[in-house]
């Protein structure tokens, strides 16, 4: 058996704004897959002060991006992730680290996170390789209470239909805008996108991106090395009928029907995500797959957006919230001492402003306070040190008159503590 080898860049990143830096560390690295057999990339993001506290076990996030992605996906997501958890004073417990593995392959799109003979075993790169990886090199607590999962588009698909298999492994799985169920609405929506770009239902490798999302899910439910030159059984025939025998691998794949063999006493925890007005139809497979989680009677939480088949800021956002709340409530179950974070709130005002901000803010503790006014760029622009704040409720205030107008983010930090606010200047 081959041991899992890495190589790693650690980067401070400042990909975004300078003050990243300080919330987490972005680690690129690769590692023989067994399940694969060939070397993948994966994306670590650990938390700013990981290597301060060795005493921790973290919580994990795993992130699976959507088709036509890689596991430099992620930095967004985790961007968010982190800044949310750092802006939240009723998060008590450390951040997770946040995993986006590659879940790329040839010929198409990507490999839906499955088992297939066109794509390899990804599935079982995932759960077996990905994982084992993870808790074998850093810190992330092997308790499935720990271990979260979250997915967009195809990572959506992924992110459920992993969790509800094998949930025995995940606290929590929060899928975005995936293909969760298979309605009629959405196979015929499906059906129709690929006739609008050929004016026919003849299989075919060259397409647009309808085309080619239809072959990438075909090559994870219904591959056929034995029908070259495309490799995959189309659902439907030459005429757009229905073929039953196909459909009916494809249904092995439906979310919303897996969801039936979840254990009694399941703790798996649901926050869905969706656009009301997706293209791709992804809607009514939420709703499907909402009407099977209601009949046996498993507890979720969603957020939908009016919008379509894109990254929604305000629902990742939820979502985020949602799992971190859950990651915080799970520290406390268990008793695991965590990170003092003397800060108790901070507001900011008047917000837009066109001359001075006022800053309130509670410390639950003494600490030496250091406030920054950072752009869009990642320039500081205003300093405020204070060597050591009394606990209780502190007021300071900052002129920005000087400043030109635009987008800013005021930083608090109190000890290891930090805090991040958007200033809009007028």
């Amino acid at each position: 058996m081959k041991k899992f080898t890495f190589l790693t860049t650690i980067i401070l990143c400042s990909i975004i704004f300078n003050m990243t830096a300080q919330q987490f560390i972005k680690i690129d690295a690769s590692f023989y897959s067994e399940a694969l057999d060939e070397v993948k990339m994966i994306d670590i993001y650990l938390p700013g002060d990981y290597y301060q506290h060795p005493e921790i076990q973290y919580a994990t996030i795993y992130y699976l991006h959507g088709a036509g992605g890689n596991q430099n996906s992620g930095v967004e997501k985790a961007f968010w992730y982190y800044n949310l958890h750092s802006d939240n004073t009723t998060i008590t417990s450390p951040p997770a680290i946040f995993v986006c593995p590659d879940g790329s392959c040839p010929p198409f799109m990507g490999s839906d996170y499955v088992n297939s003979e066109l794509y390899g075993k990804y599935e079982d790169f995932i759960m077996h390789d990905v994982i084992g990886f993870i808790e074998n090199n850093f810190r992330a607590n092997p308790d499935k209470n720990f271990r979260m999962i979250t997915g967009l588009s195809m990572g959506g698909f992924g992110s459920s239909r992993l969790a509800a298999t094998y949930p025995e492994k995940f606290r929590a799985s929060f899928p975005c805008i995936g293909f969760l169920a298979m309605p009629d609405t959405t196979l015929n929506a499906w059906k129709e996108l690929y006739y609008q770009e050929h004016g026919n239902y003849i299989p075919v490798l060259t397409g647009g991106e309808n085309t080619q999302l239809l072959l990438t899910t075909c090559g994870a439910f219904s591959p056929n090395l034995s029908n070259p030159p495309i490799n995959v059984d189309f659902p439907f025939d030459t005429l757009g009928n229905w073929v039953d025998t196909i459909l009916n691998k494809w249904y092995n794949y439906d979310v919303s029907r897996l969801v039936k063999n979840l254990p009694d006493e399941n703790e798996l925890a649901w926050f869905l995500g969706c656009g009301t007005t997706d293209y791709m139809c992804t809607y009514p497979t939420y709703l499907q797959f909402m009407d099977s989680l209601d009949y046996y009677n498993i507890a979720y939480d969603y957020h939908f957006f009016e919008g379509g088949h894109i990254f929604n800021p305000e629902t990742w956002m939820n979502g985020m919230l949602w799992m971190d709340s859950i990651i915080n409530l799970e520290y406390q179950t268990v008793g695991v001492e965590i990170i003092d974070q003397p800060i108790n709130y901070i507001s900011v005002y008047p917000n837009p402003a066109s001359d001075k901000l006022t800053i309130n803010y509670q410390l639950k503790k003494s600490a030496v306070v250091n406030i920054n006014l950072i752009d869009l760029q990642g320039k500081q622009h205003m300093v405020l040190n204070k060597e050591a704040n009394a606990m209780g409720i502190q007021t300071e205030s900052m002129d920005i008159s000087h400043l030109p107008p635009g987008v800013y983010f005021l930083r608090l930090q109190a000890g290891n503590d930090v805090v991040t606010k958007k200033v809009v200047k007028l």
